[in-house]
């Protein structure tokens, strides 16, 4: 009897203390710069404070760590590093992530917080006209290295010159360096204005998608479950698409 009992309360001090660990685990957030989803109050390339970043879908993720009472840390890195540092250890995250078949075993999921597509785009009063995808594969396009846009271009025999900074392709657009530019429907017109390019032209809709917060697969459920119903509650207060509004 006293032997049941001493495994008994030795199984809860295991379950408490993994519990203790669970909340007290500082969650280590990454994303990059991806106006006007994630991006720096300042211009900045990178960030190494979460004060110091913004955009629809920081804004969200803040609140549902803020709600969960999880303590984070979040920087602002470029992509690839981004999405390699989450993958090498528990209680990490990268948001703004397109969600795919090829990622979906890599990492858990946390979403989806925002919509997103592809979108071919010509520089302003070109006349291109595209009514397949398979017709833009005798144009150079230009893209973001590491992005999914870009590695699905590559797979499906596409012509590509990407480059680690998106918000230089609009330029290399009008100035004829590349002959279309694959972005997304709110991203692309952004940073076209953001870098004097205006007109530009959509040409064709190629998918339409959705971003996740990708956490480390060694996570635990019960803390990605956690944030997954944190950010059901503010979808379903309507604090979600308010802060969408605030963004179009």
């Amino acid at each position: 009897m006293a032997s049941r009992s001493i495994r008994l309360l030795s199984a809860l001090v295991i379950l408490v203390a993994s519990w203790t660990t669970q909340a007290e685990t500082t969650f280590n957030l990454v994303t990059e710069n991806f106006p006007p989803y994630n991006m720096s109050l300042s211009d900045a390339e990178y960030e190494h404070k979460e004060e110091e970043i913004t955009g629809l879908i920081t804004e969200v993720v803040k609140l549902i760590f803020k709600n969960a009472g999880i303590p984070y840390t979040m920087k602002l890195r470029q992509w690839n590093y981004a999405y390699n540092y989450v993958q090498r250890k528990e209680y990490r995250g990268v948001f703004g992530t397109t969600l795919t078949e090829e990622r979906k075993p890599i990492f858990k999921w946390v979403g989806p917080i925002a919509s997103d597509g592809w979108v071919l785009y010509a520089k302003p009063g070109s006349d291109i006209v595209i009514n397949d995808v398979e017709e833009a594969k005798k144009y150079l396009i230009g893209a973001y290295k590491g992005d999914v846009r870009e590695q699905w271009l590559i797979e499906n025999g596409f012509k590509t010159s990407s480059l680690d900074k998106d918000n230089l392709n609009p330029k290399r657009l009008e100035s004829g360096q590349i002959d279309l530019w694959i972005s997304g429907p709110v991203s692309g017109p952004y940073y076209a204005l953001q870098n004097g390019v205006r007109g530009l032209k959509p040409v064709y809709t190629v998918r339409e998608t959705q971003l996740y917060l990708a956490v480390n697969k060694d996570t635990p459920d019960a803390v990605v479950n956690k944030l997954n119903a944190e950010l059901e509650k503010i979808r379903a207060s309507g604090e979600l698409k308010a802060i969408e509004d605030r963004y179009r």
